[in-house]
């Protein structure tokens, strides 16, 4: 009996072991939902994408095509133009060029070498214009001590309205309308007044103090307060924030350089023909910057243009590093 039951026994152990796999309850745990919905999704482009990882883990020089694959899918655009992306605090979503310096920086350093190149070649002849240096027919007939008195309010409305640029830019007009406003509102009508006053008998039967005074003590420092605020910031908005971190201080270097350039040609160049014409004098900045904010003005799809962030005492929420920047 004992030798008829062991094939039994043997084959019953058998098919338990077979129920054993077989049973669902008893195989290892099935996916969860959960899990499968925090499993990496495959990338447009076929290839396996790339986990999340902390800002100080991604690269800060990304300007070539190849890089791209060495970065998460959340800092991708998939836009070929503007491959970059980034998330801001308010979960606005912002793309940005590999090559920022000649997609759109050029054009914004353009604006500042001209801007400058207006400021300081009108400022370093203000004193001479206003004593009929230039024109001994034609002035304001201001003294030396008023003069210098006049101009020095100037500089001092113009040192001081970089405050009201900026705030009107981070809560109303953003950069690019600030700097649109800033020039066409102010600086250029400004620039042109100052001009229009050297022509003789043009507004008026003598010298139209009152004309070079708006110019002087409002439109024209108001103008480039407006824009000077703004513009190196506008410049540094069209680099990645974490990705192209490491290229704004090059561009920074680049930014002064032209400030210091468009300067010195202004103290030089219009110093000089103003002492043959100073209308010219005057009309060649009025132009120079009249040409570089218009090749500004035209060019906004080359722009990252951030939204203006509205009230400045709201605290902003963290940041999640997985997007790029974003909002937990």
């Amino acid at each position: 009996m004992s030798a008829s039951n062991t094939p039994q026994v043997a084959n019953k152990k058998q098919w338990e072991g077979v129920s054993v796999i077989a049973n669902p309850s008893l195989s290892p745990a099935a996916p969860t939902s959960d899990a499968v919905s925090k499993s990496p999704k495959p990338s447009p482009a076929g290839r396996a994408p790339r986990m999340a990882l902390d800002d100080e883990d991604l690269p800060t020089h990304v300007n070539d095509k190849s890089m791209l694959a060495t970065l998460p899918t959340e800092c991708l655009s998939g836009n070929p133009r503007r491959p970059l992306r980034h998330v801001d605090d308010k979960g606005n979503e912002y793309f940005y060029s590999l090559k920022p310096m000649l997609f759109s920086v050029a054009l914004i350093l353009v604006v500042e070498l001209f801007e400058r190149f207006s400021f300081y070649g009108i400022f370093y002849t203000q004193t001479l214009y206003l004593t009929g240096v230039y024109n001994e027919d034609w002035n304001a007939g201001l003294t030396s001590v008023d003069a210098a008195s006049f101009v020095s309010w100037s500089t001092a409305v113009a040192f001081t309205t970089p405050f009201v640029g900026a705030i009107l830019s981070d809560t109303v007009w953003g950069e690019y309308y600030s700097i649109l406003i800033g020039a066409f509102g102010f600086y250029l009508p400004g620039i042109l007044l100052v001009t229009l006053t050297s022509v003789p008998y043009l507004l008026g039967d003598t010298f139209n103090t009152f004309a070079l005074s708006v110019s002087i003590l409002f439109l024209w420092p108001l103008g480039t307060g407006m824009v000077k605020s703004v513009v190196n910031v506008f410049g540094a908005k069209q680099f990645h924030p974490i990705l192209q971190s490491s290229m704004i201080e090059r561009y920074y270097v680049t930014f002064y350089t032209a400030i210091n350039s468009g300067a010195l040609a202004g103290i030089i160049i219009v110093p000089i023909i103003a002492q043959h014409n100073v209308t010219i004098a005057y009309c060649l900045p009025w132009c120079l910057l009249t040409i570089g904010v218009t090749i500004f003005l035209l060019a906004p799809p080359r722009y990252v243009m951030s939204k203006p962030r509205g009230d400045l005492r709201k605290q902003s929420p963290p940041l999640n590093a997985s997007n790029c920047g974003g909002v937990d």
